[in-house]
């Protein structure tokens, strides 16, 4: 079955945001489907990052409706801490705890939050670690680490909760450019392995190959999206033209 004939597992309908007199959403209508790849760019200030943290109410909205498998989210009876295991948030600074060790980092959560125990925590935590090539950081501390190497920690612990919906936010942008490959091939197992996936980024190489939909974002709309043959190859809107001619 083509993903698209699914019901979409997020649908974001007429998202508006304001930060004092400055608007930096202005009625984004979205639909994500599941195992879909989608990935965001435009330029700094376009709004990109703040829709993903309304996505995972990190942000209140002004108004609009964001509806989660089915489900109108709303402040006032969803419980947000059970939403947020739904959806896992990778930063663009790795927000990792920088006084626990890369196995508490994974472990913490899925037990306070999932109240898994100990023994369980402990060995999905090295499963995870090996799947991003990790295993044997595990007893480091994350300063220790390199930022790739701790991109790829925060990418497994948001995965300790089983997360439905992945959002990353920039995740390459804080690395050295060596280290942001080791990152992104993470990323690409990922998306083959059908984890659906919002992706704010720089990368225009990894949107090419990886994403389903390309969605080009500027002054707080989506000025245009499409797949990614059509958004780099025959983009439609002026804006879009003159900011991948810039990029690419």
């Amino acid at each position: 079955m083509n993903k698209f004939e699914s019901e979409p597992i997020l649908i974001i309908k007429d998202l508006w945001k304001s930060f004092g007199n400055l608007e930096v959403l202005k009625g984004i209508n979205l639909e994500v489907y599941k195992a879909e790849v989608i990935v965001v760019i435009g330029p700094s200030g376009g709004g990109k990052s703040t829709l993903l943290r309304c996505i995972n109410h990190l942000e209140k909205y002004d108004r609009g409706e964001i509806w989660f498998q089915g489900e109108l989210v709303d402040e006032k009876s969803t419980d947000m801490n059970k939403l947020r295991t739904k959806i896992g948030m990778v930063f663009q600074q790795f927000n990792l705890f920088p006084h626990l060790k890369v196995i508490d980092n994974l472990t913490l959560a899925p037990k306070v939050v999932k109240k898994i125990d100990e023994n369980s925590a402990r060995e999905k935590a090295e499963k995870l670690l090996k799947r991003v090539g990790l295993v044997d950081k595990m007893n480091e501390y994350p300063t220790k680490l390199s930022g790739g190497q701790q991109q790829r920690v925060a990418i497994a612990r948001a995965l300790m909760m089983d997360p439905v919906l992945m959002l990353f936010d920039e995740p390459t942008s804080a690395l050295d450019p060596e280290l942001v490959g080791e990152v992104l091939e993470v990323m690409k197992s990922l998306a083959k392995e059908g984890m659906t996936m919002i992706v704010v980024t720089h990368e225009i190489g990894f949107a090419r190959e990886v994403s389903d939909r390309v969605v080009f974002m500027d002054g707080g709309v989506i000025v245009e999206a499409g797949p990614p043959e059509q958004i780099f190859k025959q983009p439609q809107h002026p804006r879009t033209k003159e900011f991948l001619r810039k990029v690419l």
